[in-house]
């Protein structure tokens, strides 16, 4: 089985108690979909600084690493067709941008009300983290 280390990262607007979802291109094992900022690691790169640096490159916002915060160390996620397994952490961060400067990797960026999310994601391994995620934002503070 191979390994692949990858991030996860859901960002929350502050102001609209939204996230931000990625629409990404249809390939012949799945049709479009939306997810959060998810990128690979670089050999040696530390996991935040991968996370710094796909959120920059996915949405053109540049946070600082006391504005992320892990919400899981390490998810593992099997892809059987593959004999893959993908093994990411989960972070989240909160900003104020609205305008989102989409990559060449998506077709389209949407910030989404909660409740609203789960239904729009492809992958279950998403919607597991999303609802980690969520519960994050919806604790008493």
């Amino acid at each position: 089985m191979r390994i692949k280390q990858s991030i996860e990262c859901w960002l929350f607007h502050r102001e609209f108690g939204t996230f931000l979802l990625l629409k990404c291109s249809a390939t012949p094992r799945h049709p479009e979909y939306w997810q959060p900022v998810t990128g690979g690691v670089w050999q040696r790169e530390p996991l935040l600084h991968a996370c710094l640096r796909e959120v920059r490159e996915e949405t053109g916002i540049a946070l600082n690493e006391a504005d992320v915060i892990v919400i899981h160390d390490e998810v593992h996620v099997f892809v059987p067709e593959y004999n893959l397994e993908v093994r990411k952490p989960i972070f989240t961060a909160a900003t104020n941008v609205s305008e989102i400067q989409v990559s060449d990797e998506h077709l389209a960026y949407e910030w989404v009300a909660p409740e609203t999310v789960p239904s729009m994601l492809f992958w279950e391994s998403n919607k597991q983290t999303f609802a980690d995620v969520l519960a994050f934002y919806q604790q008493p503070s």
